[in-house]
C-alpha cells in the first residue's frame, strides 16, 4: 500500500522521530520483562532502550536552557529494566515531539565527549539538525535490539530499526531531493 509522500521538511522530521517511537512502542509491547532486561549477548535491550530516550531527554532538557549537552544524560536504570517505566518516557516524548513547533528552527549548541582523552566537544546545531541525527541514531539501535529479540522468537517486522534510504532503495523507489 503506497503512503502519501511527505514533502515538507519540518513534517517530515517530525514524522520521522514519531515513527521511531511508534517502533519503540510497539517493541516494548512485545517483550516480556525478562526479555527486555536479558544480558545474554553483554547488553540488554532495556539499555539500548534507556539510551535512545535519554538522548531525547537531553535534547528537551537542553531546550530549557542554552545547551544540549547528550554526555548530562540521566542513565535513570528504571527505564533499563522497566518496560513500563520506558512507556512512560516514551508517551513523555511523543508529547514533546509533537509540540515543537517553531522550536524545530531554533539555533542551539551542543556539547558531547567524542574523544575519551579530551573535553566535550561544543558547536552550533539547531533544533532541526538534532532530530535528524536522533532519529537515525535511533534507527541504528533499533537495528541492534532487532538482532538482540531474534533469540527470543521476537520478530519486529522488514522495516523495523531501517533507515529511511534502506527501505526506498529496497522498494525501488527513489524520490527526488
Amino acid at each position: 500500500m503506497l503512503q502519501p509522500q511527505i514533502s515538507d521538511p519540518d513534517s517530515q522530521l517530525i514524522d520521522g522521530c514519531l515513527h521511531c517511537m511508534r517502533q519503540c512502542e510497539r517493541l516494548l509491547q512485545s517483550l516480556s520483562d525478562e526479555n527486555y532486561t536479558h544480558t545474554g549477548s553483554g547488553s540488554s535491550v532495556g539499555a539500548h532502550m534507556r539510551h535512545v530516550l535519554e538522548r531525547f531527554q537531553s535534547l528537551f532538557d537542553g531546550l530549557q536552557g542554552d545547551v544540549i549537552d547528550y554526555d548530562a544524560r540521566k542513565r535513570d536504570r528504571d527505564i533499563e529494566r522497566d518496560r513500563h517505566a520506558a512507556l512512560s518516557v516514551l508517551a513523555d516524548l511523543v508529547c514533546g515531539i509533537s509540540g515543537l513547533g517553531s522550536d524545530i528552527h531554533r539555533r542551539v549548541r551542543v556539547q558531547e565527549s567524542v574523544n575519551h582523552l579530551g573535553p566535550a566537544v561544543t558547536i552550533h546545531s539547531s533544533v532541526s539538525r538534532e532530530l535528524m541525527s536522533l532519529i537515525t541514531h535511533t534507527t541504528h539501535h533499533l537495528a541492534i535490539i532487532a538482532l538482540l529479540v531474534k533469540p527470543f522468537g521476537v520478530t519486529m517486522g522488514p522495516e523495523f530499526g531501517k533507515a529511511a534510504s534502506t527501505i526506498r532503495f529496497e522498494n525501488g523507489s527513489k524520490i527526488p531531493a
